[in-house]
């Protein structure tokens, strides 16, 4: 009976610690901590500056300048097809786009007939030029240019004659009897001039005192005349003779 005892001992023992490690079980997982989000930081809101009003300036008496243009050189072109009113004499008439100036009534007088070009101004340096025939009259009489209508010196002009010469004359109407013509270049100069009716194309450049004359573009000469300055146009040496003119060009130099 003494063995049966010390038999059963150890067998509850075994069985005590079955049923013990039963009740214990597996150890439990350990939660696994969720991540920390760390919250965006927002910027403040700032609001936008405020605009300052300008200055009001105090009201000021002075006016703002005017601006004036500088006045550019004088550039005139007539072809005559209608009356611009440039041109004024006593007896010319402007017809079928073409200048006339002359004959004028019988006058006791040496003093030629001028038409002025009313615009073109008082100059000293220029460019003109113009197409000029013979109309009528005593053909030994020029006609053509006014260089200068001066009210201080005497004029100047530039003939052309149906004799195939030219000639470039100073007049003093202050002297009589004819005597106030007076040539600057000598005797009447041939210059590749078209005869009789036929149209020339005169040009002249004055230029500090020095005249160039252009005939019909193959023939030029220049010549030394007085400085001065005043008008320039068209005209005919004597009342009885009648030209015909077109296609006037002038233009103002420094």
């Amino acid at each position: 009976m003494q063995i049966r005892k010390s038999t059963r001992l150890p067998w509850l023992v075994v069985l005590f610690v079955l049923i013990l490690s039963c009740s214990i079980g597996p150890t439990a997982a350990q939660p696994t901590a969720a991540p920390v989000i760390q919250p965006t930081a927002v910027p403040p809101t700032v609001a936008p500056p405020t605009a300052v009003p300008p200055t009001a300036l105090p009201p000021t008496d002075t006016p703002a300048p005017t601006i004036t243009p500088t006045p550019g050189p004088i550039v005139i072109d007539d072809d005559f097809s209608t009356d611009s009113g440039r041109f004024k004499c006593s007896n010319c008439v402007i017809n079928g786009g073409e200048l006339i100036i002359g004959p004028f009534p019988l006058v006791d007088s040496y003093e030629p007939f001028s038409a002025i070009c009313s615009d073109c101004g008082t100059v000293s340096n220029y460019k003109m030029s113009v197409d000029t025939w013979y109309i009528e009259g005593n053909s030994n009489f020029g006609f053509g240019l006014v260089l200068r209508d001066s009210e201080k010196d005497s004029d100047l002009y530039l003939a052309v004659s149906t004799w195939l010469v030219y000639n470039v004359f100073s007049f003093d109407p202050t002297v009589g009897g004819g005597w106030g013509w007076e040539t600057l270049i000598g005797n009447w100069t041939k210059g590749g001039l078209v005869a009789g009716r036929g149209i020339n194309h005169v040009e002249v450049l004055m230029q500090d005192s020095k005249l160039s004359i252009t005939i019909n573009g193959n023939f030029s000469r220049i010549v030394d005349l007085p400085g001065g300055s005043g008008q320039v146009g068209l005209y005919v040496s004597v009342f009885e003779v009648g030209a015909g003119f077109d296609n006037f060009h002038f233009e103002e130099l420094p």
